[in-house]
């Protein structure tokens, strides 16, 4: 279990009002551990990763980043980080798409959604996101854009 070691990673890169708290953490990998997802480097120290859960609604809000909803068939990606000396390097790129590729072969979730700043629509983009405009949720003192992948 490497949590902790998350943790550390999303606390160095995310505003203390936007990252998620360890207990958050621990919950989604704890509830959702098929959808937390590593990126290693040779030694066995986390570099990257990508976590989220279910939900049974139709949008990401937020009361589905504090729960998990085993029937739903929407995953709601809450946590894309890398490693600040690993970033623009394309593993973030490769974290996306395998996270994705793997979800859609190994799962039976429909779609993916999740929140990116404005800045960051490019690079969900090049994953295969698409845009779907301001999202409703406030988290922290930035907007938010809705992004999706549809599966199926």
């Amino acid at each position: 279990e490497d949590v902790p070691a998350a943790f550390a990673l999303e606390e160095a890169s995310y505003p203390a009002d936007e990252a998620a708290t360890f207990d958050k953490l621990r919950m989604r990998q704890a509830q959702a551990g098929e959808f937390f997802y590593g990126g290693y480097s040779t030694d066995g120290l986390l570099k990257a990763f990508v976590c989220g859960t279910l939900t049974a609604d139709d949008t990401l809000t937020e009361d589905s980043m504090s729960t998990h909803e085993p029937s739903g068939t929407t995953l709601c990606i809450h946590s894309v980080v890398t490693a600040s000396e690993m970033r623009r390097q394309g593993v973030g790129s490769w974290m996306m798409k395998a996270y994705v590729a793997k979800v859609a072969e190994e799962t039976r979730v429909r779609r993916i959604l999740l929140l990116c700043k404005t800045t960051l629509i490019g690079f969900y983009e090049g994953a295969g996101f698409t845009n779907l405009g301001e999202s409703d949720v406030e988290h922290g003192s930035d907007v938010w854009m809705l992004m999706e992948q549809r599966l199926s």
